[in-house]
């Protein structure tokens, strides 16, 4: 690892922890309705804290932690690293919640067992967030995800991905480099402890991958470098959704105009409640980020036209998606239109332009009122009364 990774926080990690922490917020209280204590992971905690003092996951999680303990909610959290360093640090860093956050010094793996046997009795959430690719083996993760799954317990994931390096290593194993842009080799664009520029063997990234789909991926030289992360992303999302209902994946740059992202954001969840908090989480980092390139400090407000929510494109699908199902729930409908709207349009506004459907008579509802709850049926046709 490099010597200063931990010494300041990068402006798009910046971005991931405040994702981190508007979804923790609503989380903790919604799953501990279903009366199993909440036990949060950060399963690559790292030091806890950077050196210019911004906080790091670990003191994000312990913090959110605190407040909803102080409110009744019986939630834990549990911090792993690796490294003898780091962990002393991170036990330093986290003495003031003692009793309720745990720092445990070993690999995330070698926890897996016991997570698995405490997933029978509570509610898991796991933070993953390597500061090296090489730590994101997928056939050891779902190991993780299957064991927990066949305790049939809640559990959610947030994994951060920088395909970007994956990608870089890819094309090098099949000599492929020339086809980099430049905003994928620039110094700033390397923010994690791996060397972009290593040769890695391909079983080592089969390995990180899940399987050789990669290659053919990695090969296509009609495929441009930001297409090539997209599709290899959405692949290993698809693998994902062997353990998982729903999958979802949000790209983070550094600036609006990259084509290359920093890293990917993969969140996975077996609720729809979970898919609706991450996506209003994601929404709200979206408007920052957008709002500190093209609105604070100017006198108009400079968003891309492309960013505006299309309202109108919105309503469409959503009389689309009414008309497919025949009749489907006001709920249901919300979950299928994040499935093309994802991080684009939050819980509300989607409740909106339902509304906003209902009172023009292109939807309705079995109820015949425009107010209604997530569990009234909806329809593109008027119920026979």
């Amino acid at each position: 690892m490099s010597a200063d990774f931990f010494r300041a926080k990068r402006p798009w990690s910046k971005y991931k922890d405040s994702i981190l922490e508007y979804y923790l917020e609503p989380y903790i209280p919604k799953v501990a309705k279903l009366g199993k204590p909440v036990l949060i992971v950060d399963c690559f905690a790292g030091c806890g804290q950077f050196e210019d003092g911004e906080p790091g996951s670990p003191l994000i999680v312990a913090s959110t932690i605190e407040r909803w303990r102080k409110k009744g909610m019986n939630v834990a959290g549990e911090f792993i690293e690796a490294d003898k360093d780091n962990f002393r640090t991170l036990e330093s860093s986290l003495e003031s919640y003692e009793g309720f956050v745990h720092p445990r010094l070993g690999r995330f793996e070698d926890h897996i067992g016991e997570f698995a046997i405490r997933a029978s009795r509570e509610t898991i959430f796991l933070y993953v967030d390597p500061y090296t690719v090489k730590g994101l083996v997928f056939d050891r993760m779902k190991q993780v995800y299957d064991q927990i799954e066949r305790a049939d317990a809640s559990v959610e994931v947030l994994l951060n991905f920088n395909v970007a390096t994956f990608m870089r290593w890819a094309l090098a194993a099949l000599r492929r480099v020339e086809e980099l842009p430049d905003d994928a080799t620039n110094d700033d664009s390397d923010y994690q402890a791996d060397d972009p520029n290593e040769q890695v063997e391909i079983a080592t990234l089969n390995g990180i991958a899940g399987g050789e789909y990669w290659r053919s991926i990695a090969s296509d030289g009609a495929l441009s470098f930001a297409k090539k992360l997209d599709d290899f992303t959405e692949v290993y999302a698809r693998k994902m959704l062997a353990s998982f209902n729903h999958v979802c994946m949000y790209p983070v740059k550094s600036k609006y105009e990259h084509q290359t992202p920093k890293y990917m954001l993969v969140y996975a969840t077996r609720h729809p409640d979970g898919l609706e908090l991450m996506n209003d989480a994601m929404c709200n980092a979206r408007q920052q980020f957008l709002g500190s390139q093209f609105q604070n400090g100017l006198l108009f407000d400079m968003t891309p036209t492309t960013e505006v929510p299309n309202i109108a494109e919105l309503k469409k699908a959503l009389i689309e998606m009414a008309q497919e199902a025949g009749q489907i729930t006001r709920k249901e409908l919300r979950i299928r239109a994040l499935s093309s709207f994802f991080c684009r349009f939050a819980q509300k506004d989607l409740n909106q332009a339902i509304n906003d459907l209902l009172k023009s008579r292109k939807l309705f509802s079995d109820t015949g009122k425009t107010r209604i709850n997530d569990n009234v049926l909806l329809s593109s046709q008027p119920f026979d009364r």
